[in-house]
């Protein structure tokens, strides 16, 4: 869309792109219908400024509607532990192709989605070698806890 306001300065291709985009914008309610005439697109295109700053009021209680239906996102608050000195300072969560970096010794309200998550990734198996009686080198898998953590209230 051209930058400049007064629509006499605008080319005929950036008119005819903004008599598209209010086409699209209004679900085709307002589509210009005549022959290409400039003096008629500029009042076409004045005509819906208008049209569209009588009905922003409806369009923003539309959006406030909107808003009010979605559902509450419930969170947890919970304090992620540090094990050790050299430990990285956050956890670390993919969900659904999103990446969640949850700082430790902090507490935060977690969403529940996201904290079944680092519950889920707080053990891992780690193979430790043991020996039996027979003096025989083995591997075991043993579930460790990454990082420790506390609900808060």
């Amino acid at each position: 869309m051209a930058k400049d306001n007064n629509l006499w300065n605008w080319s005929d291709s950036e008119l005819e792109a903004q008599i598209e985009s209010i086409a699209k914008e209004t679900g085709g309610q307002w589509t210009f219908t005549e022959e290409y005439d400039r003096k008629r697109v500029i009042e076409y295109i004045k005509k819906f400024h208008v049209w569209a700053a009588e009905n922003v009021e409806e369009t923003k209680s539309y959006i406030d509607k909107i808003k009010a239906e979605q559902p509450k996102l419930e969170t947890r608050k919970v304090v992620f532990h540090s094990i050790g000195e050299f430990d990285i300072p956050y956890v670390f969560v993919g969900h659904n192709g999103l990446a969640f970096y949850i700082p430790k010794e902090v507490e935060v309200d977690v969403p529940l989605y996201i904290l079944q998550s680092c519950i889920k990734d707080a053990v891992e198996d780690r193979m430790f070698p043991y020996t039996t009686h027979t003096g025989e080198i083995l591997w075991k898998i043993r579930k460790v806890q990454r990082y420790p953590y506390s609900f808060v209230g």
